[in-house]
């Protein structure tokens, strides 16, 4: 009778964690619970965006075209806890919220969903499509008046680059390991352990299909659990208590943070400067600024373009730079010596300059001899 008197209090102390609370919509419906506010999705990375767009701005005087393509889960990981895939199938979204971050540095254009807008083409070349305005139109001399909207091709822009690529790896459990002390069949446990996601990316020559960067990273993700754990006899009753807590960094969090620092790399070449200059990996980044709305892009300190490899540092527009405090002495803003490729008016990198490499960057780079030298 004991026991089963345990067993009641237990499940009436369970079902009281489970019932009432939360908001109800209507009357005749059941409370609902209702979480935290929706917030900007922030990553460690969130300062390194606004260093490279300034990078991206003082260098190039026009803004680079920028498609995406696939960017795919090539790890071939399934989850049973899940019932689906155990990578993100969004890599090419996050790909874009990536090059978003840029503050408009560069110019994105869609190239993964095109469905939208081929549909309506091919409605515009049946003469369905309309923009509900009258239109009048020549034919043999005769000039109509017609609902349908006329169209003659070429208001799709071209783009200068695309990135494609795919998530390639996901190492479950690289390392692990933990440590349990009992007495008496009573004492706490420890265990932590180590999995890791890599990504390969590429930027490629719109018009040449030159694949001009390419780029390989991993990222490890830990995971700790802790417990404590009671089994014992109590005159004819057994009680067998556990308690403990796990934390697991987010998986896909750690996928959306090393694509865009995948993103950032393919891009340091283009603004003149090593992306090391501007990566400053910091959790505390994830935060949002308090005093500040959750939704809002306001709230990150402005940050100044970074040096430019092997010249002076690169200056940054000045409403991303922090005004200097009243009476400090200002050192003159110098911008960076680099030839710029006639065609295009972007940058071309000169031999020997760490990574980049002789080729210029622009949408005629294939053209560039493979000295360096001006074509």
């Amino acid at each position: 009778m004991r026991g089963g008197g345990l067993v009641l209090i237990a499940a009436i102390l369970l079902g009281g964690c489970t019932a009432g609370g939360g908001i109800q919509r209507a009357p005749d419906q059941a409370p609902q619970l209702v979480g935290p506010s929706v917030t900007r999705n922030t990553t460690p990375l969130e300062p390194a965006f606004q260093c490279m767009g300034a990078a991206l701005r003082q260098r190039l005087p026009q803004k680079p075209k920028i498609g995406v393509g696939q960017v795919r889960d090539y790890t071939g990981k399934f989850s049973e806890l899940d019932g689906g895939s155990a990578i993100t199938q969004g890599g090419s979204l996050m790909t874009m919220s990536a090059l978003a971050k840029l503050r408009g540095a560069v110019r994105v254009f869609e190239r993964f969903d095109t469905t939208v807008p081929e549909w309506e083409l091919g409605l515009l070349g049946k003469r369905y499509l309309g923009d509900e305005k009258v239109h009048a139109i020549s034919n043999n001399g005769d000039v109509q008046q017609v609902p349908w909207k006329p169209y003659s091709g070429g208001t799709v822009v071209e783009t200068d680059y695309f990135i494609v690529g795919g998530i390639t790896e996901l190492n479950y459990t690289i390392t692990s390991g933990g440590v349990r002390a009992e007495i008496n069949q009573m004492g706490p446990s420890a265990r932590s352990f180590i999995a890791n996601v890599a990504v390969d990316l590429r930027l490629v020559d719109s018009k040449s299909l030159e694949v001009l960067e390419n780029v390989s990273l991993q990222k490890q993700v830990i995971g700790r659990e802790v417990s404590l754990s009671v089994f014992e006899f109590f005159s004819d009753v057994l009680v067998d208590v556990e308690v403990g807590g796990k934390h697991l960094e987010p998986l896909q969090l750690a996928v959306r943070t090393t694509l865009e620092q995948a993103v950032l790399e393919l891009l340091g070449p283009m603004a003149g400067t090593d992306p090391a200059a501007c990566i400053d990996y910091r959790p505390e980044n994830l935060q949002l600024k308090s005093g500040s709305s959750s939704l809002k892009l306001e709230g990150l300190p402005p940050v100044a373009a970074p040096a430019a490899s092997g010249s002076a540092a690169l200056a940054a527009p000045a409403s991303s730079i922090a005004a200097p405090a009243a009476g400090a002495a200002q050192a003159p803003v110098t911008t960076p010596v680099a030839p710029l490729l006639p065609q295009t008016g972007r940058p071309d990198i000169g031999a020997g300059e760490g990574q980049f490499g002789p080729r210029g960057i622009g949408p005629d780079a294939s053209r560039r001899p493979r000295d360096g030298s001006a074509p």
